[in-house]
């Protein structure tokens, strides 16, 4: 299991240069390397033999280390270098315009780009997307969903299946409950995971952390919408103690402890308490209580834009012209319908294409599949930009601790993310 949560919190994510460049000879298929993140071996060993069985090309699997920052700096050097043995990436949905305005990756032909495309969730094609040109193909998404026990939501008066709660509303109806039992967990701590927070209520709120221009927007109505909401979570009467540490797992293992009746969580969380409740039986009363719901709103009356996570896989800009059409292939089979689904089914991790959500194997296994479906459609990608990383520290930053914030965090932040964007 805690394979399959690796996975999951990663991506709802150092060989030396001087390896070997992949090639052919005058016969023979051609040989293409995909450098993938760890823990999906299953999926992935089922993808690349899916992929390779007519024998136009070969695919060595590289994996890269644990988490999201250590990937992209071992990918970033590699590229940089123009290394002909990077020809297939596995990226997170925030390098696209990074990699791409640095001509590392390169854009997929219109081919390419269409078969990829067709049927591609909105909110993951948005994140493979770089100045109108497509240089990814989604592989994973995934959206944040609204988790709650259903016998303490009734408790409260509430239920959020039927409507899309405000955060003042779940705020409101969980401090009512017992206490011990009122807790709303939402990201906390200082990392990435608090980024996708405050940009997913930001979004909801109608504004945008970055804009097409790269202009700051946090200090504005939306981002002080935005620190309202994170205000009332820290230290209002749904507040966790300890909110400033919170990540993923810490969110799940307070809300499966029952200290939390709400969180805010990947879908990965259904998978590993299911898991969970086949090897306990004590605890399966809990996973049978489990409620799913749409991410909450800021604002009554306006949908929320809900948080995006995920990968893409891109062609890298070294690889030989001569083996660049093999490498678009690939690209298309391994991001296949097909795939998808082994990559949900196996490791639990939302695919980015709407058909794979009908198929009756999926929806057997995650009966919130139609929810994540919309969710992922209607989902807030974090900003393209190309100086993302320093952006998110500062967000982080200003933001942190929660119990800090107030309204003038936002104009705060707001001067923080001009100078990390260099406006």
């Amino acid at each position: 299991m805690q394979n399959l949560l690796r996975l999951a919190v990663a991506a709802l994510t150092a060989l030396p240069l001087t390896a070997c460049a992949a090639g052919t000879g005058s016969e023979g298929p051609v040989a293409l390397t995909w450098w993938q993140g760890p823990n999906a071996d299953k999926p992935t060993q089922a993808a690349v033999a899916a992929c390779t069985r007519d024998g136009k090309y070969t695919i060595k699997v590289e994996t890269l280390p644990e988490g999201s920052d250590k990937q992209r700096e071992q990918l970033v050097r590699r590229l940089s270098a123009k290394d002909r043995a990077v020809n297939l990436i596995t990226m997170d949905v925030v390098w696209t315009a990074e990699f791409a305005e640095a001509g590392w990756i390169l854009p997929l032909p219109a081919g390419t780009a269409a078969t990829v495309t067709e049927g591609t969730l909105g909110g993951a094609l948005k994140s493979a997307t770089w100045e109108d040109k497509v240089y990814a193909a989604p592989l994973l998404s995934g959206s944040q969903l609204l988790w709650y026990r259903k016998s303490r939501a009734e408790q409260a008066g509430i239920d959020p299946a039927k409507g899309e709660l405000t955060w003042d509303e779940l705020i409101k109806a969980a401090g009512g409950l017992p206490e011990g039992q009122r807790g709303v967990a939402t990201p906390g701590n200082r990392y990435e995971g608090y980024t996708v927070f405050i940009n997913a209520l930001v979004a909801s709120a109608g504004g945008q952390v970055v804009d097409a221009q790269g202009k700051p927007g946090l200090d504005s109505d939306a981002g002080r919408a935005a620190a309202g909401v994170i205000s009332s979570l820290a230290t209002g009467p749904a507040a966790l103690t300890g909110i400033s540490t919170l990540d993923e797992e810490t969110m799940r293992a307070a809300f499966e402890k029952g200290e939390a009746s709400f969180m805010t969580n990947w879908g990965y969380v259904y998978a590993a308490a299911a898991e969970r409740a086949a090897k306990e039986p004590e605890f399966k009363k809990v996973f049978d209580d489990y409620g799913w719901a749409r991410y909450p709103r800021v604002t009554a009356g306006v949908p929320s834009a809900p948080p995006l996570g995920g990968s893409n896989i891109a062609v890298g800009a070294g690889t030989p012209e001569d083996q660049r059409d093999s490498a678009f292939a690939a690209l298309a089979c391994l991001t296949s319908t097909q795939s998808q689904k082994g990559f949900m089914l196996d490791a639990g991790i939302p695919a980015a294409r709407s058909s794979v959500y009908d198929d009756a194997e999926v929806r057997a296994r995650f009966p919130f599949a139609d929810v994540m479906r919309d969710s992922i459609a209607e989902a807030a990608p974090r900003p393209m930009v190309r100086k993302y990383n320093a952006l998110s520290t500062a967000i982080q930053t200003a933001f942190h601790p929660p119990a800090s914030v107030t309204p003038e965090t936002a104009a705060k932040a707001g001067a923080a993310l001009a100078e990390a964007v260099g406006q």
